[in-house]
């Protein structure tokens, strides 16, 4: 019989860890993300926005630190510990905004982070997968490609998308091939428009 640790707290994923960086930005800590969003004119109760204050590893065990490593979310430092018994990290995204991508079945399986409150902003993906907003529905009749996520988040904002309209953002500027595959799903498609500045 395999030997369960009853007490052990399953995985997080990256769906259900942005659960807890959504919950982050409505946090009343959460003052600096929230005026950097309004300033820019994007709504974290209209999109999907998180806040990653950094801290969603502690005081969890070696094993769950472990997972995140291997998500990307996590990254062994040689920064000083107050504790040789302790290990340090670079944390994916720290004190960032962080915005979801999506695979084809609608799953979180990419994170864009976006730290606002550096002296040169940063802007990271977690990895090369999925697509923001998600992959359009299939029949959609006119498609907007943006370059970057946050022009296509401040599309999304705008409201002006009709019912059979989707945007796309390319990821840092370039068309992947989950790109390509979206949109040749595409049965209904009749027009592609591309925004560039």
């Amino acid at each position: 019989m395999p030997n369960l640790n009853l007490n052990s707290k399953p995985m997080k994923n990256l769906d259900q860890l942005f659960q807890s960086f959504e919950t982050g930005i409505r946090s009343a800590k959460a003052d600096k993300p929230k005026q950097y969003l309004k300033n820019i004119g994007l709504d974290y109760t209209t999109l999907r926005i998180g806040f990653n204050s950094g801290q969603f590893h502690h005081r969890e065990t070696p094993e769950v630190k472990e997972h995140y490593e291997k998500l990307g979310l996590l990254t062994k430092s040689e920064a000083a510990v107050r504790d040789d018994s302790m290990t340090a990290y670079t944390v994916f995204g720290r004190y960032g905004l962080v915005f979801p991508l999506m695979d084809s079945s609608g799953q979180i399986v990419n994170y864009y982070a976006l730290r606002f409150d550096m002296a040169t902003k940063q802007e990271d993906y977690l990895n090369n997968q999925g697509l923001y907003p998600s992959y359009p529905h299939v029949t959609t009749k006119r498609l907007f490609i943006t370059p970057t996520l946050m022009d296509a988040a401040s599309l999304l904002q705008s409201k002006a998308l009709d019912q059979r309209e989707a945007v796309l953002a390319l990821h840092n500027g370039e068309l992947l091939p989950q790109h390509l595959e979206a949109i040749k799903a595409l049965n209904d498609l009749e027009e592609i428009i591309t925004i560039h500045y």
